[in-house]
C-alpha cells in the first residue's frame, strides 16, 4: 500500500478564519482536522474539530471525571443557542501549535506508528520543500486495506 492511495487533499485554516469555516472544510473532506498555516503559507499548527469542541464546550474537570458523569451531565449542556456563537469565533485560539507530519514517501507502517506516538488519528503530508499535500487518516488506511481485500 502506498501513501498516495490513502491521501486526502484538503484546504487549510488561515489567520482570520472562523470556527465555522474550519468545521466546514474538515467536514467537506471528512477529516478530523486541517493544517493551520501562517501568512507565508507554512504549516505551523492544526485545527481540530475535537480539540475545538473540547476547549469550547467541556470544562477540564468534566473531562477528568467523565466516567462519573453518567448519562445526564445536568447543567453542563451546550445549548443550541450557543452553537452559532461558537461558530462565529475566530479560529486561531483553537489551533494547536504541534504538528504531526510525514513526507510523501513515508511507509504506511511508519504513518501508523507516528499516529500512535502523537496520540492522533491523522497526519499531515508535507513534502521536503514544506508544501502541504494532504492528510492521511487511520480510517483511510483501514478503508484501503478493505478495498485491497476485495
Amino acid at each position: 500500500m502506498e501513501l498516495k492511495n490513502v491521501l486526502t487533499p484538503t484546504g487549510v485554516a488561515r489567520p482570520g478564519m472562523t470556527v465555522r469555516e474550519g468545521f466546514r472544510e474538515s467536514l467537506r473532506c471528512a477529516v478530523p482536522g486541517i493544517p493551520y498555516v501562517d501568512d507565508s503559507g507554512k504549516v505551523v499548527g492544526r485545527f481540530s474539530i475535537r480539540e475545538t469542541l473540547r476547549r469550547a464546550c467541556i470544562p477540564d474537570v468534566m473531562v477528568r471525571y467523565a466516567d462519573l458523569l453518567g448519562d445526564a451531565p445536568g447543567c453542563l449542556v451546550v445549548s443550541a443557542e450557543h452553537a452559532p456563537q461558537l461558530l462565529d469565533l475566530p479560529l486561531p485560539p483553537f489551533v494547536k501549535y504541534e504538528v504531526a507530519r510525514i513526507t510523501p514517501n513515508c511507509a504506511l507502517a511508519t504513518a501508523v506508528a507516528l499516529m500512535e506516538r502523537h496520540t492522533t488519528n491523522y497526519l499531515f503530508v508535507i513534502d521536503h520543500q514544506d508544501h502541504y499535500i494532504g492528510v492521511v487518516t487511520i480510517w483511510a488506511i483501514a478503508a484501503r486495506m478493505l478495498e485491497l481485500e476485495l
